[in-house]
């Protein structure tokens, strides 16, 4: 062989940089030397417009207003321990330890004299300063981020910002530490089409760089982004009958929104009451210059200080109530331990429906609640709690007689568990808006209190075991587990349910959202709010609930408060279609009393991420090219693809990550011809290249 000439070098393209792309090149260079051969040589493309690490959701310079809903204690990038899959562990920080060095950093660096502006401390056996120049330089620009630091605790849920310098920090720590024979790019780009060529993948990019050549590549692509056109300007709707169109702002991360079109005093309706909507509203307030001001005069504390350019917010969803706060780590997990569930998932038959599984989750989280109930205070039963128990264990848990056993068992009706409460609130017929908001300030109010509560909060523990039901139906439900009446009927209203107790927001914005109502900015429409016609209103929308009668708003735009799910059959987005036409992808079908019917994910294959081709062309387990997916794009199949990776909790996204990296680690040299090429590293413009040294 010429001094000239190494074994010819892989490449692996990891499509999206966000936690999974992060994570992926993370185990695929953990994993490596298993894999490789003498002298094998391999490069790590990455391809995000956006810088990989943080990608777009968590870019670093978007506002430090907005903030995570997950505690800083809860989420981590390195697989530690716990996390049971094949590949080797990386002793890496978790968030809250990261936010920690940082904060020692800092007080470091204000104690030192003539401190350089990269000066740190290093993290464990990698000797890179955990406040490097970027981040230093964004905390000295924004105070708010570095006072953000310093008051963290394991339970903060920190400014998106700071997880995105997490992921920033995370990235550069794989790629500036690759082995021998390995480099890393990035390309500021965005894959349109792939396409087989010559026993490889050929990716086309839309900025109009030569394309990519690749022997696997991983789709990391997250959630959807829509056209330019609609980030840009939004579209515009007719409402029923003649009159002026409605312009809508087509759902997105808050920070792609052109807010712009919200204009200061203008009445706007908001669709959607979850965690997109506190971002658009923190946005509009806040972010125009308003300001929260401390007030113990307000039973939750703040008074808000309009700034002028605020439009008026009026919110609806089909509910049209906001989520429930995410309960604190200081919750307890309910007594029970699901033994109704776990009962009923043995045995049971793929595909399945979900109608036995509904009613023992309600048996357990009613049973949780009553036993944490009976703790904290006894008094609230009129005979011991064991004859509750044996009455859950035979009636129905939605029957009438077991209404009457709680009931006669728990003389006040506060203290029993109603655990969609919102749902009722949305089905009453209200005489007008003044009793419907009164009810939802109540019910933030009630929020708030049993937050505070922490431990001693038993409807907060009654809404964990609830949420955490969804985790043991992972293995049950996912990869066709249930029939398509049941996926997207009982089991999608399950998991509805789940989130609107489970993943809601940080008590602040509970109490933020007090304080705007109070002061006008902020008013709640109603469920299911809808534009129409009213004399009077010169052909404007006049957008109303059908709940809530004889009031309602003339407004020209409303704002989608959530972020669009990527499909491969349905969305617009110019990658998918281009798998879907080329037949490099199809449709996950779950069966139906009337055939197949398709979900919004590839078919893969249940461990790895294979995507499983409709031609056949694929050999699993032959040689040649391959095309993984991780991530949202799969959550019709892997169910649990939403979960944040904690540590010590043997992270889902984390054993994904480790499983697909070494499927592609084995398929890129196993079987493929072994031939020779030039040793050039080589760079481009518009991507940034790590190379390590690099051997024959």
């Amino acid at each position: 062989m010429p001094e000239s000439a190494v074994p010819a070098e892989r490449t692996v393209v990891v499509v999206g940089g966000g936690f999974r792309g992060t994570s992926v090149l993370e185990r695929l260079v953990a994993n490596l030397e298993e894999f490789r051969p003498s002298g094998g040589r391999l490069r790590l493309v990455s391809v995000d417009e956006y810088p990989p690490g943080p990608g777009r959701i968590w870019r670093t310079d978007q506002s430090a207003d907005l903030l995570m809903n997950t505690p800083a204690s809860a989420f981590t990038v390195w697989p530690d321990a716990s996390v049971s899959s094949e590949g080797p562990k990386a002793a890496g920080p978790s968030l809250w330890e990261w936010l920690r060095r940082v904060a020692d950093a800092l007080a470091a660096r204000e104690t030192a004299d003539g401190g350089t502006p990269d000066a740190g401390l290093p993290t464990d056996g990698t000797g890179r300063p955990v406040l490097g120049r970027a981040l230093a330089a964004d905390l000295a620009r924004r105070p708010v981020l570095a006072a953000s630091v310093r008051a963290a605790t394991a339970d903060t849920c920190t400014p998106r910002v700071l997880l995105g310098h997490y992921l920033t920090w995370c990235h550069e720590t794989v790629t500036g530490s690759l082995p021998r024979g390995v480099r890393h790019d990035w390309w500021r780009d965005r894959v349109t089409d792939v396409e087989r060529t010559g026993g490889r993948y050929r990716l086309t990019l839309a900025g109009g760089a030569a394309p990519l050549l690749a022997d696997a590549v991983v789709l990391c692509t997250g959630w959807s982004t829509p056209a330019r056109a609609h980030r840009a300007a939004g579209d515009h709707e007719k409402p029923a009958g003649p009159g002026k169109p409605v312009r809508r702002l087509r759902g997105d991360n808050a920070s792609d929104q052109d807010l712009s079109a919200a204009r200061p005093g203008a009445d706007v309706v908001v669709e959607g009451l979850g965690l997109s909507f506190f971002d658009v509203t923190t946005l509009l307030t806040a972010g125009r210059g308003g300001r929260f001001v401390p007030d113990d005069t307000a039973p939750y504390g703040l008074r808000y200080e309009p700034s002028g350019r605020e439009p008026v917010l009026h919110a609806t969803s089909r509910q049209g109530v906001p989520y429930w706060c995410r309960p604190g780590t200081d919750v307890p997990d309910g007594a029970g331990r699901h033994r109704f569930l776990t009962g009923a998932l043995r045995g049971r038959p793929r595909p399945g429906r979900f109608d036995g599984l509904g009613p023992a989750i309600a048996r357990d989280t009613l049973g949780d609640y009553y036993t944490h109930l009976a703790t904290v205070d006894p008094d609230a039963f009129a005979f011991p709690l064991t004859g509750l128990l044996d009455a859950l264990a035979s009636l129905p848990p939605d029957s009438d007689a077991w209404r009457e056993a709680v009931a006669d068992a728990v003389p006040d009706p506060d203290l029993r568990l109603d655990l969609d409460g919102d749902a009722a609130l949305a089905a009453r017929d209200w005489t007008d808006q003044a009793g419907f908001e009164a009810a939802i300030r109540g019910r933030l109010l009630l929020d708030l209190a049993e937050t505070a509560k922490g431990a001693a909060s038993s409807l907060k523990v009654a809404h964990r075991s609830f949420g955490k039901a969804r985790k043991l139906l992972f293995g049950a439900v996912q990869d066709g587990g249930l029939t398509a009446e049941s996926w997207f009927g009982e089991y999608a209203d399950f998991v509805d349910l789940a989130f609107r107790l489970n993943n809601g927001p940080p008590p602040v914005r509970l109490r933020e959202l007090l304080a705007l109502h109070d002061a006008g900015v902020v008013r709640f429409l109603g469920p299911r709010a809808t534009p129409g016609e009213r004399p009077g209103s010169g052909g404007h929308p006049w957008w109303s609930s059908a709940a809530v009668p004889g009031t309602g708003v003339r407004s020209d735009l409303v704002i989608e408060a959530r972020v669009p799910a990527p499909s491969l059959h349905a969305g617009t987005d110019p990658l998918l279609r281009a798998l879907s036409g080329r037949g490099l992808a199809e449709s996950f079908h779950l069966d139906s009393a009337d055939g197949p019917v398709p979900t919004a994910a590839p078919r893969a294959d249940p461990l790895t991420g294979l995507l499983h081709e409709p031609t056949g062309a694929q050999d699993p387990d032959g040689p040649g090219p391959r095309l993984y997916a991780l991530g949202v794009l799969m959550r019709d199949t892997r169910v649990s693809s939403l979960a944040a990776p904690a540590p010590n909790t043997d992270a889902v996204a984390l054993r994904e990550s480790d499983r697909t990296a070494r499927s592609v680690l084995a398929g890129i040299w196993d079987g493929r011809p072994d031939d020779v090429v030039p040793l050039s590293p080589g760079t481009a413009a518009g991507h940034r290249t790590t190379t390590s040294e690099v051997r024959a």
